[in-house]
């Protein structure tokens, strides 16, 4: 159920932006068959705040992304865990664990040429959750868990060169089945985020 609600938000978000694209242009115009007038881009550092298996996390990485036409981002993401989390689980109790996640950075930006503007985002990705077994003295490792993180961000133009993001997102886990007795929800929550993006933007 929840894999069919998020395909529905994904496909209404991309119907509603390309709706108010068409909207504004006198003729219609359509991804695949309209060449971008402009592309930027630009790339920079990502720190993300969270939470996993209920414990905080701190977790860096990077963004790089073209721009197309002022508004429409389309990009590449990672990120990676910096602070040491161990395992809430019964059967892992106390174990060290690690997490990440890369892929895509697709977004929509608002109003791009005021000081202040929103971005609609979202991260799609592959994500990869390892559990330290003592016992074992070996990293125990799920390697492929899709992660889809819709957010919202207030970007700031800082300067010609440079672009600050601050952004809430909720990741979502999916197929977390290689531990025994963790879910999707133990990996599952709201975070928020940071993001510094220099590049070409005039």
């Amino acid at each position: 159920m929840k894999k069919i609600f998020i395909l529905i938000l994904l496909v209404s978000t991309v119907s509603l932006l390309n709706a108010q694209e068409i909207e504004e242009q006198n003729e219609p115009q359509s991804i695949f068959n309209s060449k971008p007038e402009k592309i930027r881009g630009y790339a920079g550092p990502l720190y993300n705040t969270t939470y996993l298996d209920g414990e905080i996390a701190y977790m860096t990485g990077f963004n790089a992304a073209g721009i197309f036409n002022d508004q429409f981002i389309f990009g590449i993401y990672n990120l990676n865990l910096e602070n040491n989390i161990f395992s809430n689980n019964s059967d892992y109790v106390g174990y060290e664990m690690n997490f990440e996640h890369r892929g895509l950075w697709l977004g929509y930006i608002f109003m791009p040429k005021r000081i202040v503007h929103f971005n609609v985002n979202a991260q799609i990705g592959k994500g990869n959750l390892e559990i330290y077994d003592e016992i074992l003295d070996s990293w125990l490792e799920d390697d492929f868990i899709f992660v889809l993180s819709p957010s919202i961000e207030a970007e700031f133009n800082v300067a010609k060169f440079l672009k600050v993001g601050i952004g809430a997102n909720y990741r979502f886990a999916l197929d977390v089945d290689k531990f025994d007795n963790y879910k999707d929800s133990d990996f599952t929550d709201f975070g928020g985020f940071i993001s510094f993006k220099f590049g070409w933007f005039n």
